[in-house]
């Protein structure tokens, strides 16, 4: 799709049609649906995530385990990591939990068992490259494949990911050595937590609160004692 730089570099109609084609993958589109825009510009491109997602409901709706876990490598191939699970797995994900159509709980399940299963022949590959290790610690969740796709977004930027997806409100132990340490929160932090964090960050730790609800929130318990 670009040719080779000459002696000079690239040029700027090369720069052009690169910064064209990244911006269609990150759009969702296909190297067939690239191609085609690149040649005949006039072309009205179906395509995109939501053809991309659709093609996924359909297999966890007819197709094998096999498929779909094919589908599912050779996009996370295809596409950067961040893309893949930003613009893809989550709003799978967010998708299949709010179907209330007949089958939707096979469909999650069947979603969920795959995210899981590619995240640990990710990770089996990672422990055989010079990857930079990172300890990936589940502090809330809202639901149980979150962490997973989170995993996997990680193992795309390169880091080695050691996961402790199991959100207990006391804090996890890695049974590996770890760079970086992430505190994921997708409902929130406890005050306990909180100050865990605090302490570790005062003592020079390499720790990070990440994810997408950071806030500090009173356990439920406590809420209802106060009510």
């Amino acid at each position: 799709m670009i040719t080779p730089p000459d002696a000079g570099g690239y040029s700027d109609n090369q720069l052009t049609r690169a910064l064209y084609v990244r911006d269609m993958t990150s759009g969702g589109h296909t190297l067939f649906d690239i191609h085609a825009a690149l040649n005949w510009p006039s072309v009205t491109l179906p395509g995109g995530w939501a053809c991309r997602e659709e093609d996924m409901l359909q297999l966890l709706s007819q197709s094998s385990d096999e498929d779909i876990h094919r589908e599912l490598r050779m996009m996370n191939i295809d596409y950067c990591g961040d893309d893949y699970v930003n613009c893809y797995l989550r709003p799978l994900n967010l998708w299949l939990r709010t179907d209330v159509s007949e089958g939707a709980a096979q469909r999650l399940e069947r979603f969920h068992t795959a995210v899981v299963g590619q995240w640990e022949r990710l990770a089996q590959a990672a422990r055989r490259r010079s990857t930079i290790p990172l300890f990936l610690e589940a502090v809330s969740v809202t639901d149980e494949t979150e962490i997973w796709m989170e995993a996997i977004r990680l193992n795309g930027q390169g880091f080695r990911v050691e996961v402790a997806a199991e959100a207990s409100g006391v804090p996890a132990v890695a049974n590996h050595r770890f760079e970086h340490h992430l505190m994921w929160c997708g409902d929130g932090i406890t005050p306990s937590m909180k100050a865990i964090f605090q302490s570790s960050l005062e003592a020079g730790d390499p720790v990070m609160l990440t994810g997408t609800d950071t806030r500090v929130k009173l356990p439920e318990n406590t809420l209802s004692a106060s009510a």
